[in-house]
């Protein structure tokens, strides 16, 4: 692996910074692979991320809420910052010594991963290997750089669908899609732009992997993998066509819905086989590492469940006691969807139901009287697998309808890393956190309808190293009440 991290640490400087002169002593093509099994290899080792690649906006939604806490720490000090969507959380974390690196080099980590995916795009397809390998390998490459770049874009530019700007203008984040060393550091390209990008990746992954619905393990992507991604990009384009065509493409293939009204957590102190897990049987792919300890970096932190989010759960939702539990200590609940093995996030099946229910609903709305049903049908194949007993849905109401998908989308995919993403797809509503200081005392901080802060800033050391960045709008320091 060792002539593969040279090509790969070269691409990294395009991301960042001009190259200087660390490379000039090492000659590239010495050190370049020529199989494409050393290109799985590479793709396997370096290209699917290990570290966590969003270790912030689960603590940004409204899904968390302060709670009673006598496991202070400074790491725990330092990350009330983000949890307040404080505009310098950055500066703090990265003065904190207490807190773990790839907490703080996330940005950095992931676009490591870009780069290994722009050198596997490039030169997989020259390598020596059969043209299926090649396919399979380029496959994986532009299904998991559309992931990155969905995230990247997600996490620090405004929504594409949002109504008072443009797409066209917005920033979204720097566009690298060459392992090309370049003397300057790269601009932040337009939402559009990077929107164009990661179509482009998904619909090219997706004509790789053609019929091919052969699974390569939960640690790879593949067919249902990159099917799954799409439908997830035009969700947020409002594609709906689109979303309806590749969810299709996805459940075909994809594991049945788990029934949870008999699913049972095999541990409740250390679960091995929630949500986000190898073990769970609807699981596609799962990748990444929680941020930090106690289940999703909540357990026994002065951060938890919020308890007005727990109480939307009837005590006929199986969910509750699969996904979260009663924990009768000072923090409310349990979150049992993170394991033993520390994952940060998989795709599932539920997620495939839920995009196209949703694609349905606003084809619904648009005309289409037989897409009512279909979401309706959608709704009811998961809400099946979820209540022990349930009002079936039914489409006469569409403003109810809606309603009801968005509270079982919230509900199903709670602490995976998506209600922060529906918050800002929604409007960027106002939300409130309240704080349960070391003294008991509470103080309630406010992220106002449209903040500023629903685009997280820049990391500091991005900045540093590439003056072609802009920084996000910011909002001024907070104060509780």
């Amino acid at each position: 692996m060792k002539r593969i991290y040279i090509i790969f640490f070269a691409a990294l400087a395009v991301a960042f910074t001009s190259c200087g002169d660390f490379l000039e002593e090492v000659s590239q093509d010495e050190f370049e692979p020529k199989t494409t099994a050393s290109f799985i290899e590479l793709m396997n080792g370096e290209g699917y991320i290990s570290s966590p690649v969003d270790p912030m906006t689960y603590m940004m939604d409204d899904d968390v809420n302060g709670c009673k806490s006598s496991h202070w720490t400074n790491a725990l000090r330092v990350r009330q910052e983000i949890f307040c969507w404080q505009p310098d959380f950055w500066r703090l974390e990265d003065e904190c010594s207490d807190l773990i690196s790839s907490i703080k080099d996330s940005y950095q980590n992931i676009y490591k991963a870009i780069a290994v995916c722009n050198i596997i795009i490039e030169r997989a397809p020259n390598s020596q290997g059969t043209q299926a390998e090649k396919n399979i390998c380029c496959g994986e490459a532009k299904t998991m750089r559309a992931f990155y770049y969905l995230q990247l874009v997600n996490t620090y530019a405004l929504p594409y669908n949002d109504p008072l700007t443009s797409p066209e203008t917005n920033l979204g984040v720097s566009l690298v899609t060459e392992s090309e060393v370049k003397e300057a550091g790269m601009p932040r390209a337009t939402v559009a732009k990077v929107y164009e990008q990661i179509v482009k990746d998904i619909e090219d992954a997706c004509e790789l992997f053609g019929d091919d619905k052969t699974g390569r393990g939960k640690y790879r992507v593949a067919y249902t993998a990159a099917h799954l991604i799409a439908s997830r990009v035009y969700l947020h384009l409002e594609d709906w066509d689109k979303v309806v065509e590749h969810a299709t493409k996805a459940i075909s293939a994809a594991p049945p819905l788990v029934n949870l009204n008999s699913y049972m957590i095999d541990n409740v102190l250390t679960p091995t086989n929630g949500v986000i897990s190898t073990k769970f049987p609807e699981v596609i792919f799962i990748g990444g590492m929680k941020a930090m300890s106690g289940d999703y970096g909540l357990m026994g932190t002065p951060y938890g469940v919020s308890t007005d989010f727990a109480s939307t759960f009837s005590v006929m939702d199986s969910r509750m006691n699969v996904y979260l539990q009663p924990s009768g200590y000072d923090y409310p609940y349990r979150i049992f969807k993170v394991c033993a093995d520390e994952h940060e996030f998989v795709w599932r099946t539920a997620e495939l139901y839920l995009n196209r229910a949703e694609a349905y609903l606003n084809l619904y709305k648009k005309g289409d009287t037989a897409a009512g049903q279909k979401c309706v049908d959608d709704l009811e194949a998961l809400m099946a697998k979820r209540y022990i007993r349930h009002t079936a849905p039914a489409y006469s109401d569409i403003d109810a309808l809606q309603s009801l998908l968005r509270s079982e989308r919230r509900k199903e995919l709670c602490y995976e890393g998506f209600r922060f993403f529906d918050l800002k797809r929604y409007g960027m509503p106002s939300i409130e956190h309240v704080v349960v200081g070391e003294n008991g005392g509470s103080t309630t901080y406010t992220l106002e309808e449209r903040d500023p802060a629903y685009c997280v800033p820049l990391p500091d050391i991005a900045l540093d190293h590439n003056e072609n960045l802009v920084q996000n709008p910011l909002a001024e320091r907070r104060t509780g009440r």
